[in-house]
């Protein structure tokens, strides 16, 4: 027996074409009452020596709303000759994140999605990245305690020679129904270097993440 689906606006459900009778369906973002969607950049570089586990961005939530990451895209590029490794980005969930670092760092600026309805960026996140010329020991003198697992990672191979080769890895892939990370206040998410680079190589690390700022989840 059909059926028909209608919204509370009165607009009854289409189906997308009549070969198929596919239902058409719009994934609407997270509802952010009057709080907002924001997204940063960061760029820095790898320096000779970056020291193991050396942090080179992060993300705190201060306020009491939660935030939802939905994005956050690392890219790596080597534009100088290294001596040959195995390195690699680690993205780690962070609790007990009541200060950020205050040595080596800049404060990337963040956009919001929708500026008439929106709060201003970067809504109740607090962003630093490791200054973009690089610093060995990374970003220092914040308190956090990161879980013991990393929730993402991005390799790289260090090369003899400069590559054109673009390293990616898109580190918050959830779909289809499953959880995001919900951060609430004084959690957040960190960057870091995992091992320490013998020589300097060259690369420089991009760093893109999106969030949403929402009362409940």
């Amino acid at each position: 027996m059909p059926i028909q689906l209608q919204g509370n606006s009165g607009v009854t459900t289409e189906v997308e074409d009549s070969s198929t009778r596919a239902l058409r369906a719009v994934v609407k973002p997270f509802g952010y009452g009057t709080l907002g969607h924001y997204r940063t950049n960061h760029r820095c570089v790898l320096v000779a020596a970056q020291a193991a586990n050396s942090r080179l961005f992060e993300m705190r939530n201060t306020g009491t709303n939660l935030i939802v990451p939905t994005r956050l895209v690392l890219r790596a590029v080597q534009s100088a000759a290294g001596t040959a490794q195995e390195a690699s980005i680690d993205v780690f969930r962070v609790t007990s994140f009541t200060a950020v670092d205050t040595t080596n760092t800049v404060t990337p600026t963040a956009s919001v999605r929708r500026t008439a309805t929106m709060a201003a960026a970067p809504g109740g996140a607090a962003l630093r990245g490791v200054t973009v010329a690089g610093a060995a020991a990374g970003m220092t003198g914040g308190t956090l305690t990161k879980d013991g697992n990393s929730a993402g990672q991005l390799p790289l191979v260090v090369g003899t020679a400069a590559s054109q080769v673009l390293f990616t890895a898109d580190i918050l892939d959830d779909v289809n129904g499953t959880h995001p990370f919900a951060l609430a206040q004084n959690e957040g998410l960190i960057v870091e270097n995992r091992a320490l680079n013998t020589t300097s190589y060259g690369f420089s690390l991009y760093i893109a993440l999106s969030w949403a700022e929402v009362t409940a989840f």
